[in-house]
């Protein structure tokens, strides 16, 4: 720590950020924390800190990567070593050089999907039917993988790369005895997975097949570098977006997100193959306690909503819910009417409010509304952390149904 302070000035740091101007013995400038007009952000040189008026967030250089890159001290620690060329050397050099190959591994992968998308006139046609444009293909480095056993296997050998190396990064899977291994990926539009530092990590592969029993999206198995637990996709490029707009979007599909973005929603992070973690929820409120979920309007979505609220609640977060049309998801909405996702998302509607509507909407008996409300409802208002949040939701509920808070 001591010696990249050494090296680096935390004007040097906050300034690749924002732009800074002397202000006496200090440097002013406007916050990259919220959108203000008039600047209230203040750097000392001097005692190598800095003071955000407007979000009243303050601290040094370490604490500055944290909130702007959305890591933790570990996180900040390596981006800062590597800008002050500081050696961290507690890692073993075996563990950092196999780690450095997965890194390429994957790099590799996404070049050759990449490749191959641009040569199958099908998968080109598939994608923009889905409405996405070509920036954000390649924003997004949606590739391809073929429809061949060991396509991708056969590519990355000649590249130098071994079996053992491929088995690690999750890329191929092993065979019955006798046989060599396979891809895991074939014939599905591939969708990179970054870590927060917009690195790739792992893949999504969404089928191209119609036949019932294939799934729909497959992706890549836990590997050193990718924890399905951890990882929220898109976070490496939603970061600015959720503090400017001071909320995060969050949807299902790997396509509701790159449209979401394409449409504005910058700030649209994805969970990819799991149930929203409380490490999610930590890397979300880091850069903002207002989430807005946009998921499917069917059983599975209503599901998705309560099991992801309660922990959000319990994190303190203000959870609402933007109410989809039966049977659209976001890109749907998007591809057919950008304007009306907008609207949607602007209606958003607290979670305690939603599901007290969704609930009167598929319930005709007065009672069994009253008792599903008792069953599913009452529990997120355990789960809210802010006490007059809690008593403002159970007057909400009291008079929805016809009851009193006691």
């Amino acid at each position: 720590v001591e010696q990249i302070k050494e090296r680096l000035s935390i004007v040097e740091v906050i300034g690749g950020y924002t732009e800074l101007k002397h202000a006496g013995k200090h440097f002013k400038g406007k916050s990259p924390f919220t959108n203000e007009k008039t600047p209230s952000f203040y750097v000392s040189p001097d005692r190598g800190m800095y003071y955000c008026f407007s979000s009243q967030k303050g601290g040094d250089m370490f604490t500055f990567i944290q909130e702007m890159e959305g890591v933790d001290f570990k996180g900040a620690l390596k981006i800062l070593a590597e800008r002050a060329n500081v050696e961290l050397v507690a890692e073993d050099p075996k563990k950092r050089d196999a780690r450095e190959t997965q890194y390429a591994l994957l790099e590799e992968a996404t070049k050759y999907f990449f490749t191959e998308r641009e040569s199958h006139a099908h998968v080109k046609t598939y994608i923009e039917e889905r409405g996405v444009n070509t920036q954000s293909i390649h924003t997004w480095r949606i590739g391809y993988a073929k429809d061949e056993w060991r396509a991708l296997r056969n590519f990355l050998k000649e590249k130098g790369f071994t079996d053992e190396q491929m088995l690690a990064a999750g890329l191929i899977k092993n065979a019955d005895q006798g046989k060599e291994p396979y891809d895991v990926f074939r014939d599905r539009i591939m969708f990179p997975i970054f870590d927060p530092s917009g690195r790739v990590v792992a893949f999504s592969g969404r089928t191209l097949k119609t036949e019932t029993g294939v799934p729909k999206y497959v992706n890549s198995p836990e590997t050193e570098l990718f924890q399905k637990s951890e990882i929220l996709y898109g976070y490496d490029k939603a970061k600015h977006g959720i503090r400017q707009y001071e909320f995060s979007l969050i949807v299902e599909g790997q396509f509701d997100l790159v449209l979401s973005h394409q449409a504005g929603y910058s700030n649209t992070v994805a969970v990819s193959g799991t149930a929203l973690t409380k490490h999610h929820i930590m890397l979300l409120l880091r850069l903002s306690p207002k989430v807005v979920l946009s998921l499917d309007a069917d059983r599975a979505g209503i599901s998705a909503v309560k099991r992801s609220a309660v922990p959000m609640l319990e994190g303190g977060m203000d959870v609402k819910v933007a109410h989809m049309p039966d049977g659209m998801d976001p890109a749907d909405m998007i591809r057919k009417n950008p304007l009306d996702f907008k609207h949607t998302v602007g209606s958003a509607l607290h979670v305690v409010e939603f599901l007290l509507q969704i609930l009167k909407e598929q319930t005709k008996d007065e009672r069994t509304y009253k008792l599903r409300v008792r069953e599913e409802i009452l529990p997120l208002l355990v789960a809210i952390d802010n006490r007059i949040d809690r008593e403002h939701f159970e007057g909400v509920i009291a008079t929805t149904i016809g009851a009193t808070k006691e």
